[in-house]
């Protein structure tokens, strides 16, 4: 009787490991639950070790970071690859979700402040007496972006060559670049080329040695046309730049970049469903 006991239990054990031994988790599996996991992890590492994140989208990255904690919780402990797989998607997908806002969120902010010493430097030109300060302020147009382009006008050399000296000048002022397109294309679309011509302006400048810290860039898009978006000479005037330079004290100068005529200040406008202009 007791032989038959052990025998019994000599059979359980066996049948137990052999149970254990078919629950474990094939390579290939463990591959693809090891690569899902990984690149969630990268992709939560990245967006972590972003500042615009940890400012503008903390809880879209603690919800990445919770994704992953499941992910990695659903093959330690049942091997589950299906399950694994998809929560290790979600957490990429939320890790990138993550710095698509904060990036927005930062480039809203920026616009904002942007908009905020602009009005402050203007009421600054308005207000100041110059016999007080010593500063000038000067207006100068220029000729239009091409449509649906962000390279600076042929004709801009000058201008930019002005503000870099301007900005030599004074050196304890800033220049808020403000960029604009016509009434053709999307709004989104058009808010990322009027960056992108605000840019080109950063870009030239700082071939001249200025600060990057003292440029402050912003994006308009199609608002505030200066010209009427129904003729082409209008829309032209209206893919433009506008510049302000705002000293500590008052305003050192002012320019907007755009037009193809050399007229002054211009402002921008947009809409609209196909390409952006």
């Amino acid at each position: 009787m007791k032989h038959i006991i052990r025998s019994t239990s000599g059979a359980l054990a066996a049948a137990l490991i052999a149970a254990g031994c078919s629950t474990a988790p094939k390579a290939s599996d463990v591959a693809a639950a090891d690569s899902a996991i990984g690149n969630a992890g990268q992709a939560v590492d990245q967006a972590a070790s972003d500042p615009h994140v940890a400012k503008y989208a903390p809880s879209e990255l603690e919800r990445a970071s919770a994704s992953l904690d499941q992910a990695k919780a659903a093959w330690s402990k049942k091997h589950d690859l299906q399950t694994t797989t998809h929560l290790a998607y979600i957490a990429q997908q939320r890790a990138a979700t993550a710095q698509q806002l904060a990036n927005e969120r930062a480039s809203e902010e920026v616009v904002t402040v942007a908009a905020a010493e602009r009005d402050h430097a203007v009421h600054m030109a308005a207000t100041a007496k110059p016999a007080a300060t010593g500063a000038e302020v000067a207006q100068e147009g220029l000729a239009g972006f091409a449509s649906g382009k962000a390279r600076l006008p042929p004709n801009s050399a000058r201008a930019i060559n002005d503000l870099a000296t301007t900005l030599k000048d004074n050196p304890d002022s800033k220049v808020v670049i403000e960029g604009y397109t016509d009434s053709v294309g999307g709004h989104d679309y058009n808010h990322g080329l009027a960056m992108r011509r605000a840019e080109a302006v950063r870009k030239a400048l700082l071939r001249y040695k200025i600060d990057p810290g003292r440029i402050l860039l912003g994006s308009q898009g199609e608002s505030n046309p200066v010209a009427s978006n129904d003729t082409p000479a209008g829309r032209r005037e209206n893919r433009r730049v506008e510049i302000t330079v705002a000293g500590a004290e008052s305003v050192a100068g002012a320019s907007q970049m755009g037009s193809s005529q050399g007229s002054t200040a211009t402002t921008s406008s947009g809409g609209g469903g196909r390409k952006g202009q």
